[in-house]
């Protein structure tokens, strides 16, 4: 009886099962699933339309933050510019960067959690990631994954062998550099590792060359520091020093972390009652995980793999959540950085429930259970809308591309177009923002942002005014009022403005076209 007793070594399998090809096959295959129907969706989050047109501007040769400023580091400016030159203007090319990007952070999810689980918790570990990054958050391509597609091979690097040698070092130093390239508040999860592999070199040799951390920091400066040699070249080191560290500055200062806080909790509150059987679950599992880890910590000289792991993890997962603490602002879909990591402390939920004694088959059927939950409430959805995409692409609503078709037909290809919300109709007809500053319209009123930008003259402090006495002849905005909304909070009044001087021409959706009078 005892050679049958259900432990964590026969949990796992002993590593040897799913197969890292065919643990790949599956990642990838729950990826499309659960991303496919949205494709070709326009409408999922504001925030990539600022990168698509960010991108659309690098693809005719522009520095990024040169001609136009948006509120991210220029690596996701630079990789949407980089696909649009490739395909032009393909939302589904778009949109495939942010599945790649999901894919690739589940992948070495599954690979660092294998280290300490075997390959089936390791393998649920990866699903519940794609599941939190494919649910109610992160359909559209978001920096923040990206981002988590360079922080995941980096911290795997940091676990994958007994020992960090310097060019797991440098190479993990480079990649987490490219994701605070592309998410400014990871900066702290590169100081984190940096001071991590400091320790680990001075407190234990043996297990860490002796300058890694030196390896770490200098391939760390490459990125940004070809960045600058680009941007000096150039004559625009000024501007580039605006947009990475002027305004990002300015931005955090807005709100205390104790705001940002309570912000986030409220927003998870609500979240969770959205979407219980994806939030609660992963939750329950990444508590148990994370109590589980604390012994490894504690007995760090009887099992030292077990215990850096931990270790690593620990650090990434409060420094990300730092990050976002200190970052000015709290949204939602910040947390897609974080969930890889909660990913791999649920996956350690799973040998703590194996060595349960008799509740072990029952603790991990629960585990299981839990594991499942996201998995099959986004499988279940994502595949629907999969399926009816793929049987009928033309189900896709196309309001924004349709409402710049009727634009354009109209002869305002040319035209001055104010875009106050739907900016994605800018892409589509060619036209730049009618402010520098405007590429995310809201930015124009957050002072934060606007006013540092006109202290440095890169555009004037009103320039919502400036705009407005223009009389553009278009103006784009939205049928739930979210574009008339921040001018309105500006002091501005939109509606009497709107109402004197144009009228309604064109309803698409949700999108509303105003003509000039």
């Amino acid at each position: 009886m005892a050679s049958r007793a259900f432990t964590p070594q026969r949990l796992a399998l002993a590593g040897s099962s799913p197969a890292t090809l065919p643990a790949a096959v599956v990642i990838a295959l729950f990826v499309l699933l659960a991303r496919g129907g949205a494709f070709l969706t326009e409408h999922i989050d504001s925030d990539e339309w600022s990168y698509i047109l960010m991108g659309a501007d690098v693809a005719k040769g522009h520095l990024p933050f040169v001609h136009q400023f948006d509120l991210k580091p220029p690596v996701v400016f630079l990789l949407f510019g980089a696909v649009i030159a490739t395909f032009g203007k393909s939302l589904l090319a778009i949109r495939l960067i942010g599945a790649l990007a999901v894919f690739t952070a589940a992948f070495f999810t599954f690979l660092i959690a294998r280290r300490a689980t075997g390959a089936w918790p390791a393998l649920a570990a990866a699903l519940m990631s794609v599941a939190l990054c494919s649910g109610t958050l992160g359909l559209d391509t978001s920096s923040e994954l990206p981002a988590i597609a360079f922080m995941m091979p980096a911290t795997w690097l940091l676990v994958r062998r007994e020992t960090v040698g310097l060019a797991d070092a440098a190479l993990c130093g480079l990649l987490v550099s490219l994701a605070v390239l592309t998410r400014t508040n990871l900066a702290v999860v590169a100081l984190a590792f940096g001071l991590l592999l400091l320790a680990l070199s001075v407190m234990r040799p043996a297990r860490c060359a002796r300058h890694a951390w030196l390896a770490y920091g200098l391939a760390g400066l490459i990125p940004p520091a070809m960045l600058t040699l680009v941007y000096a070249l150039a004559g625009e080191l000024a501007t580039f020093r605006l947009a990475m560290i002027d305004v990002p500055l300015a931005y955090s200062g807005q709100l205390s972390a104790l705001d940002v806080l309570r912000l986030h909790a409220a927003q998870y509150y609500y979240t969770a009652q959205l979407a219980p059987l994806i939030y609660v679950p992963m939750t329950l599992l990444a508590l148990a995980g994370m109590g589980a880890s604390l012994p490894l910590l504690v007995r760090h000289r009887r099992d030292p793999d077990k215990a850096w792991f931990a270790l690593v993890q620990w650090t990434g997962m409060i420094a990300v959540l730092a990050s976002l603490l200190i970052g000015g602002a709290a949204y939602p879909h910040y947390w897609l950085q974080v969930m890889p990591f909660l990913a791999i402390f649920a996956a350690l939920a799973f040998p703590a429930a194996a060595r349960l004694g008799r509740l072990a088959p029952s603790a991990v059927v629960g585990a299981a259970a839990l594991a499942a939950s996201p998995v099959i409430a986004v499988l279940v959805t994502g595949t629907a809308q999969t399926v009816k995409l793929a049987a009928n692409p033309d189900s896709a609503d196309r309001s924004i591309r349709d409402a710049a078709q009727w634009i354009r037909a109209r002869g305002g290809a040319g035209s001055p177009v104010w875009a106050l919300h739907m900016h994605l109709a800018l892409f589509y007809l060619d036209t730049p923002p009618l402010s520098r500053a405007g590429v995310y319209p809201s930015n124009l009123s957050r002072k934060a942002i606007i006013d540092t930008l006109a202290d440095h003259d890169y555009v004037g402090h009103d320039e919502i005014g400036r705009i407005m006495a223009s009389t553009p002849r278009f103006i784009v905005t939205d049928s739930m009022g979210r574009g008339r909304a921040w001018v309105r909070d500006a002091g501005r009044d939109i509606d009497g403005w709107l109402g004197a001087r144009y009228r309604l021409a064109r309803r698409m959706g949700q999108v509303e076209i105003y003509e000039r009078i």
